[in-house]
Formats: C-alpha cells, sequence, structure tokens
C-alpha cells in the first residue's frame, strides 16, 4: 500500500552537485594531510608554461614557475575549504544564539543589577588599559600560555561578575538596568548590512598579520547577520503560535523546547542560508586572493592561479581551469540551496 507521501527524488544537476561537492571536500581533505607531511607544489623554471594534455607528468600544464597546474589547484581546495565552511559554521552559531536569544528576551527579558553591570564595566575598562602593557612586558612575550592565562582569567572574573548572586541588604531593593535585546539586536544588523562584507573584509584583513586563522575568524565574524535574523524571524513567529505557549506553561524547560520546536523549524532556513553564504563565501576566498590580501604567500589559492594568468595572456589554461573548478563548486552550492529552499523539502527538513 502506498503512502501518501511524495517521494524525493534528485535531479540530474543535484546528483552531480552532490558528487562534486564531495569530491571537493574529499580533495580538501587529502590536500590537508598532504601538507601536514611536507608536501608542496614543486617549482621547474625549466618546465615553465608547458599546455595542458602535452605531457604525462603535468597533465593540465603548468604555469609561469613551472609548477604543475593540477596538484595546484588540488592543494588549493583545502584553502577554499577552509575558508567558507568553518567560519561559516562559527557565524551560524553565533547568529542563531543572537537571533534565539532576542527572539526571546525581547526588550524586557534581560535586566541586569546596576551594581553589577558597573563592576563589569569597571573590569572591561581595567582589561583594555593593561592589554599592551601587560602584553609588551618580556616574560609574556617569551611564553604565549601566560598571555592566554592572563585573557581567561579576566574572562572568568567577567562570567563570576554577571553570575554571582550577591546578596543585598534586608528591605533593600537593588536596582536593575533592563537590556533591550531585540532593539539592539536589529540596530547592529541593520549597521553591520550596510557595510559591504568584501569591503569590510579588505579593511580588517590589512589591519591584521596575514594567516588562515586570522581571516577564518573575520569571516566568522562579519557572516552572522543573515543567520541572525533568520533565527530571530522563525522564533518570533514560534512564539505566537499555541504550541509554545502550551509548552511554557506546562512548565518545559527552555532547552528542551528549543530542541523540541525551535530547532526543527531553524533547520531547513540556516541549511538553505548556509549553502548560499558559503557559495559567496567561495568567490570572496577567491578575490582576496586575487588581491593578494588576507592570504599568506605560501598557501595555494585558486584566486592566485588566476591572478598569475596576468603575466601571459597565451597561457590560457591558467585562467580556464581554477575559473571552471571555482564556478562549478559556486554552482554546486547554489543548486543545494535551492533543493533545500524548495517548499516540499522544507515541510520534510522541518518535521
Amino acid at each position: 500500500m502506498e503512502s501518501g507521501k511524495p517521494k524525493q527524488t534528485f535531479t540530474f544537476a543535484e546528483k552531480l552537485s552532490i558528487l562534486w561537492l564531495a569530491l571537493f571536500s574529499a580533495a580538501a581533505l587529502v590536500s590537508q594531510v598532504l601538507l601536514m607531511q611536507g608536501e608542496e607544489v614543486m617549482a621547474v623554471p625549466e618546465q615553465a608554461y608547458l599546455p595542458p594534455f602535452t605531457s604525462p607528468e603535468h597533465l593540465l600544464g603548468t604555469d609561469q614557475l613551472g609548477r604543475d597546474v593540477f596538484f595546484y589547484l588540488f592543494l588549493s581546495c583545502r584553502t577554499a575549504w577552509l575558508l567558507a565552511i568553518p567560519p561559516l559554521v562559527i557565524a551560524t552559531i553565533i547568529g542563531v544564539l543572537l537571533g534565539t536569544g532576542a527572539a526571546i528576551l525581547g526588550n524586557q527579558g534581560l535586566k541586569i543589577p546596576a551594581s553589577k553591570l558597573f563592576k563589569g564595566c569597571l573590569l572591561l575598562f581595567i582589561y583594555l588599559a593593561l592589554f599592551q602593557i601587560v602584553h609588551s612586558w618580556p616574560p609574556f612575550q617569551e611564553l604565549s600560555f601566560r598571555k592566554w592565562v592572563f585573557n581567561a582569567g579576566f574572562l572568568l572574573l567577567l562570567i563570576f561578575i554577571f553570575s554571582h548572586k550577591g546578596g543585598s541588604p534586608e528591605g533593600k531593593k537593588t536596582k536593575a538596568v533592563k537590556i533591550p535585546v531585540e532593539e539592539g539586536l536589529q540596530k547592529m544588523i541593520t549597521i553591520w548590512s550596510s557595510l559591504p562584507k568584501l569591503l569590510l573584509l579588505l579593511i580588517l584583513t590589512v589591519f591584521t598579520p596575514f594567516s588562515m586563522i586570522t581571516l577564518m575568524g573575520w569571516i566568522g565574524v562579519t557572516y552572522w547577520v543573515l543567520p541572525a535574523r533568520v533565527s530571530r524571524a522563525t522564533v518570533l513567529q514560534i512564539k505566537k503560535g499555541p504550541y509554545y505557549e502550551t509548552a511554557k506553561g506546562l512548565g518545559i524547560p527552555f532547552n528542551r523546547i528549543f530542541i523540541t520546536y525551535i530547532m526543527p523549524s531553524l533547520k531547513g532556513p540556516i541549511l538553505t542560508n548556509f549553502c548560499f553564504a558559503a557559495s559567496g563565501l567561495l568567490g570572496v576566498g577567491s578575490t582576496l586572493a586575487y588581491l593578494g590580501i588576507g592570504i599568506p604567500a605560501d598557501v595555494p589559492s585558486w584566486g592566485k592561479m588566476l591572478a598569475t594568468a596576468r603575466f601571459s595572456v597565451e597561457a590560457w589554461w591558467l585562467l580556464l581551469f581554477p575559473a571552471l573548478v571555482l564556478l562549478a563548486s559556486i554552482f554546486s552550492l547554489q543548486i543545494i540551496g535551492h533543493r533545500l529552499s524548495s517548499p516540499n523539502l522544507k515541510k520534510s527538513v522541518t518535521k
């Protein structure tokens, strides 16, 4: 007996996209292993600008330094993957926490005693004042572990101040400061959304050392806006429904409400946004590499190979092959994103 549930089928383009993304992720993993073992693209100047399909050792040809194009593109998958997936996971977690917290707390839900707020601000001011002095001290310059201890100590002290329930004199009420969380998040989203992400990343990376970790961190704190907006809108819609009010009235803990009611509704929009944002980050990472900003010189990237095509117009393969790999990855993520945003799949994902 056939069930009334429609069977989900994949089109040829969707199957091809899934296969390409699986190969892309596998290449990134293998590249990481090879780089950890000391493998790198060897430069042989005598074999510079070899055309593709003319040598069995260099199937896709060589660049201006005699480096194998295929192996360079293969190792570049790691860079593209690291600049797209891990930072976006961090940005999604930040956005979901901020958006959900703002929707749940609203403008009246977060109240902090004035004394705690004053102590926390004072401690933060002391930390900022001592940061440069302490980190320039010779014992801290020698051991980075001491820097971590210093930063973690201030962070734990700040958490203790805000979480400690200090006793107040009997009969005396302490004044509490209401924090308009939702309104503050809306203003942050408005300001952050008005800034072009690529321009913001260019400005941030110029004033920081070139490293993959730094660039990944800047991407993570830049792309949180859309997940926060989606999470806030979804949670506000759930709060208006009868299930949320009933569960809250029955005294069900919030963590259970979040896992049972909120997370299934967030899963579809967040996954869709993740695919579209990841496709955009592939282009952003290649653009930064093309401009020579943010990515260290010894790290292979598709954008760097596109930049080398400027030195010789006749070396068409230096433009064609990295462009094809980049476009295939972007279009694959776009196709998967459209698949996840389809109405039929939304119902099955949120169940």
